[in-house]
Parts: C-alpha cells; sequence; structure tokens
C-alpha cells in the first residue's frame, strides 16, 4: 500500500510526463483553483480508502496472531490498535520507557505507519497535480515543389490552420502579377 505511488512516480517519470488533450488542459490552465480543487479531493478519497483497506489488514492479522499465540501482553493490544488507528497509543513519558530491546521495533514500525500515512494525501497531490511542460519533437521533412500554378491556387483558398497550439511555421507562397511573394506565419 506504500509503495504503489512510488512505482506510478516512475511510471510517470519515464514516460516524462502523461500529456492531457487540448480541451482538458485548457480547462486546467482556465480553472486552476477547482483543479486544485478536484485533485486534494480525490488524493483525500484515496488516503480514506488506503486507510480503511490497511485498518481491515491489521485487524485479520490480528485475529490470526491472537488465535496462534497463548500469550498475549497489554503492549501488544496497543501495537495493533496503535497501527490499526494510525495513532501512537502512548503518551510522550512511555515512549522513553518502551525503547527497550523487545519493544523498539513495535514502537518504531507504529511511528513509520502513522508517518507514513500522513504523506500519502501530499503525495498523491504531487502527482496527479498538472504541471505544464513543454515537449519538443524533431520535424523532418521533404522540400516540396510548389511552382505549379494548382498548387498556388489551392494554398490560396485553403488556409491552413494551427490550432494545436505547436510552434509550427510554414511558408505560403503568393503568386502576384508573375512575382512570387512569400508570406509567413
Amino acid at each position: 500500500m506504500l509503495l504503489w505511488p512510488w512505482i506510478f512516480l516512475g511510471i510517470v517519470y519515464a514516460k516524462k510526463g502523461i500529456q492531457m488533450d487540448n480541451h482538458l488542459s485548457k480547462a486546467v490552465i482556465n480553472h486552476p483553483h477547482t483543479t486544485n480543487f478536484f485533485v486534494t479531493l480525490i488524493a483525500s478519497v484515496v488516503c480514506m480508502f488506503v486507510d480503511i483497506l490497511f485498518s481491515f489488514a491489521v485487524i485479520r492479522f490480528a485475529q490470526e496472531w491472537i488465535a496462534n499465540n497463548e500469550k498475549i501482553t497489554v503492549f501488544d493490544v496497543s501495537v495493533i490498535s496503535g497501527l490499526r488507528h494510525q495513532t501512537l497509543p502512548w503518551n510522550i513519558k512511555d515512549i522513553k520507557k518502551l525503547l527497550v530491546s523487545n519493544r523498539v521495533v513495535p514502537v518504531f514500525l507504529v511511528g513509520i505507519c502513522i508517518g507514513a500515512f500522513s504523506l500519502i494525501p501530499s503525495a498523491v497531490t504531487s502527482l496527479l497535480t498538472p504541471v505544464p511542460f513543454k515537449k519538443n519533437s524533431t520535424l523532418q521533412g521533404v522540400e516540396l515543389d510548389l511552382s505549379s500554378s494548382d498548387c498556388f491556387n489551392w494554398l490560396a483558398t485553403h488556409p491552413i490552420s494551427n490550432n494545436c497550439d505547436w510552434g509550427v511555421s510554414y511558408t505560403r507562397i503568393i503568386l502576384q502579377n508573375d512575382s512570387l511573394i512569400t508570406a509567413w506565419w
């Protein structure tokens, strides 16, 4: 449960980000507060879902463990309670007394669990929040001979639009009075 955000981050990082389509990216750019709200809401729901699943897993583990052990101490029950509720079941004064040889690992396990679960909302939010980035690609092509009058007429009647917001530039050649006029867009 604690590794899946890092696996997702590795996949996204390896792909150098996941690109949105134009409609969704315009909505994100035009409404950043709404986007932040929904991303944080999704992160909170994911955190709640992970907390519930982890709590069920701790309960199931505790049932099996208690059924197979004859000696269960109050400390064991407090560790299970701390893991289930992701809280420290001990006071700060009691923690010094708990740091003895056979109780150090369970106390640190509860502390690490609390720390890891407190990072889930911010980690999911940082993974899902869209950020602008520039993506460059090489453009290769072959030069076309547009010297025929049919090509000039076609270009004059079919304007080329750039709806993609790409940094594409092209040249339109207009034949006017037997002289060439070059226009850059």
